[in-house]
């Protein structure tokens, strides 16, 4: 889409080099009347009368009748050079015509005719073309006053003629320049395509290998901490648990990055399977309140839980809808210092569910919002800014969410915090065209 948009601006900006802004197909039909009046004259006034009068009449009445037809041409067609190809051909062979049969010119004449046809050809550019017919008329002309033995009414048309005529085949000229130009253009933009998508494939390969390999001795790391805090290799001291669970909280943080930039090649390659569920809400609720627990340690609240009454069991990916509620919090959590972070499950209405995730954190300035959910977008991306993170948590969020048939809304405020509220379905409404069918799998943060 991007390069049909490109390839249109590039065709309206070439059409306005012109001598006058607008439409080709204007500006040919306004050419040719111009030169359909100079024929006209040339045979309704040549000298010995060449052709019968019906037969004057028949040639101007076929070239008055040629170039009202292009009125009823489809504009598109005057954005194709091989369209004038013909159009220049048959003007060419009739001013010829015309010129042979008026008796009014001599060789020198169609010398610098053709000599303009030629120049015009060469140069392909409406500008050059103008100078080619300024000078060329202005040439012929005091050369023509100058060396002219008598002077003949008919030798005030050849100027004018000449000018006529350097604009009319400059101008188809230019035409084909153009599309030529259009078409290494279309070309280079499709080998910068290509190459693209060669570096992003290899990109996202890089990614999803790099992160693969990363999780498994994180994986170890998180175990062995956890059996070193329950006492499995001996007690430990006071500090030696502190240390622990600051390994713990890092590696939490680290595994979190490493999952989102995995989640992020997955979305990208289209490796997106379905695992859809009837269940109730108060099972993923435990899950959340036990893999955010490493991320709560050292803040001065806890993560609440509300289900409100009346919720009906849901059909859907749990897995994503794990991912998207986990990023959300986490978010919360990395932005609250102090204060709260609230989790409220409720019925929006009949056919829709709201996970509302609110905190009393540093909050978004309203401008800023619409920037969030961009892949590897920080809002302070500075290298001192004080929260790390990779950008991609509430790009992976929303993404998921559209995949489940759901959408992410967010209302927010400078200093007073941050309500993201995540809306979908009761019964699974999956958008499974976003993406290839293929074997299930989770995307989830289980640890």
């Amino acid at each position: 889409m991007e390069g049909a948009q490109s390839d249109t601006q590039t065709k309206e900006a070439l059409v306005t080099e012109g001598i006058s802004e607008g439409p080709k197909k204007v500006q040919v039909i306004r050419l040719r009347w111009t030169v359909v009046i100079i024929c006209s004259y040339l045979l309704l006034y040549s000298k010995g009368d060449p052709f019968a009068p019906s037969t004057v009449h028949g040639l101007i009445l076929l070239y008055i009748l040629s170039n009202s037809v292009l009125y009823f041409a489809h504009e598109r067609l005057f954005d194709f050079s091989y369209f004038y190809t013909p159009l220049v051909l048959f003007d060419t062979f009739y001013i010829t015509i015309c010129l042979m049969a008026s008796g009014q010119v001599g060789t020198d004449f169609y010398i610098v005719f053709f000599l303009v046809i030629i120049l015009c050809a060469v140069l392909q550019d409406f500008y050059g073309s103008i100078f080619v017919a300024v000078s060329s008329s202005l040439a012929y002309a005091c050369l023509l006053f100058i060396f002219a033995e008598a002077y003949d009414p008919s030798i005030y048309l050849r100027p004018p003629f000449l000018f006529v005529v350097s604009l009319f085949y400059g101008y188809f000229a230019q035409i084909v320049r153009d599309e030529g130009v259009l078409r290494m253009q279309s070309r280079i933009r499709q080998i910068i395509t290509e190459r693209t998508g060669e570096a992003d494939c290899l990109k996202l390969e890089f990614l999803h290998n790099t992160t693969h390999e990363f999780r498994t001795p994180l994986t170890a790391i998180m175990g062995y901490s956890n059996l070193l805090i329950d006492g499995k290799f001996g007690a430990l001291t006071q500090v030696q648990r502190k240390a622990i669970e600051r390994l713990m909280v890092s590696t939490h943080g680290l595994f979190s990055l490493v999952e989102q930039i995995f989640d992020y090649s997955k979305l990208e390659k289209g490796e997106i399977g379905f695992s859809i569920l009837r269940e109730d809400v108060r099972p993923l609720l435990d899950q959340l309140r036990r893999e955010l627990a490493p991320l709560e340690s050292g803040k001065p609240y806890k993560v609440q839980y509300e289900i409100k009454e009346g919720l009906p069991p849901i059909e859907t990916d749990w897995g994503k809808l794990k991912s998207i509620l986990f990023n959300i919090l986490s978010n919360a959590i990395k932005f609250t210092d102090e204060g709260k972070v609230e989790l409220s499950v409720m019925n929006r209405s009949i056919n829709e569910v709201s996970f509302t995730v609110s905190d009393t954190g540093i909050g978004i300035p309203k401008e800023k919002i619409s920037l969030i959910f961009e892949k590897f977008r920080q809002l302070d991306g500075s290298q001192t800014r004080r929260y790390a993170g990779a950008g991609l948590g509430l790009a992976i969020s929303k993404n998921l969410a559209e995949l489940i048939g759901g959408k992410i809304e967010v209302k927010s405020a400078v200093g007073q915090g941050s309500t993201f509220r995540v809306i979908i379905p009761v019964t699974g409404q999956l958008k499974t065209n976003a993406v290839p069918a293929l074997p299930v799998s989770l995307l989830s943060h289980s640890i």
